[in-house]
């Protein structure tokens, strides 16, 4: 409901609460804020109109600190004059340090990845919206990964065109087995961006799929777990020290057409070259 308070602080000043006995903004479900703040917004729209004011505040004030005296939650629409009694409702300036607002900053950067993930795995729907948002982003860096193996590969053909031939035409089994090694090095390369290809692709799949483990627009593939099904989004081998672990590609990205095959074949032609030049 919608009413007059005794003393407005402004003409038309409005009080917008619900029906059933909220006592503040941290006490409220999603429904009744979802309701509020829509009425709220009409309220607003209808009070532009009617009173033709030169501004707006809307004021939501929670606990004695913040000078709420009823302890029912409700949003005080003000419209503003530039002559009104109100006057300003911001301090001129303040004096924070920059270690105390990055301090503050931070502490709310967790505590808002922290309130995502525990909506996400509440059952709490994703807008539509955002759920597509989240999918060009997560394809976005698929694509670029992609990209990425591309440039390594078109990198790769003039250096091993090179050192192929010359150790062909000239003889020199050295320079053939540089040609070999710098295949292993690009293949290497090639080799983790598929990695992270795939991984990001999973995460795609996960969030295609509406899993409640994904914070909303979670660039972060480790969110998703294969439950056992095959290589892990990072470590294949459970064996394996951890920072080794993580730098080398499991079986299942040597194994793929654009890697195995293709650098196999590319090492077994530089192997041929280098015991012909001998």
């Amino acid at each position: 409901m919608a009413f007059f308070p005794l003393e407005p602080a402004a003409l038309g000043h409005t009080l917008v609460i619900p029906r059933s006995h909220v006592p503040d903004i941290w006490s409220v479900d999603d429904v009744t804020a979802a309701h509020l703040a829509r009425v709220t917004v009409r309220l607003a729209n209808v009070m532009r109109r009617a009173l033709r004011p030169a501004g707006l505040n809307i004021i939501q004030s929670n606990g004695e600190a913040a000078t709420q005296t009823v302890f029912h939650l409700h949003v005080h629409l003000v419209p503003r004059w530039p002559d009104d009694a109100i006057g300003r409702i911001w301090p001129p300036e303040t004096n924070y340090s920059e270690s105390e607002k990055d301090a503050a900053w931070e502490a709310l950067r967790v505590a808002c990845q922290e309130e995502m993930r525990l909506a996400d795995t509440s059952g709490t729907p994703i807008a539509p919206e955002d759920r597509r948002k989240h999918l060009d982003f997560i394809q976005a860096t698929i694509t670029r990964m992609s990209a990425a193996s591309t440039t390594t590969k078109s990198w790769m053909l003039p250096v091993i065109t090179a050192t192929y031939g010359y150790a062909l035409i000239q003889g020199a089994r050295p320079v053939a087995w540089l040609g070999v090694a710098a295949v292993v090095l690009f293949a290497y390369l090639d080799a983790n961006y598929l990695r992270q290809e795939k991984r990001f692709r999973r995460l795609y799949k996960a969030v295609a799929e509406g899993s409640n483990n994904i914070a909303v627009f979670s660039l972060n593939p480790d969110d998703v777990s294969t439950g056992g099904t095959g290589e892990s989004t990072e470590e294949w081998a459970k064996w394996m020290p951890r920072p080794i672990n993580r730098l080398i590609p499991g079986p299942a990205v040597w194994t793929s057409w654009a890697i195995g095959p293709f650098y196999a074949a590319l090492v077994t032609v530089g192997v041929l070259i280098a015991a012909m030049a001998g």
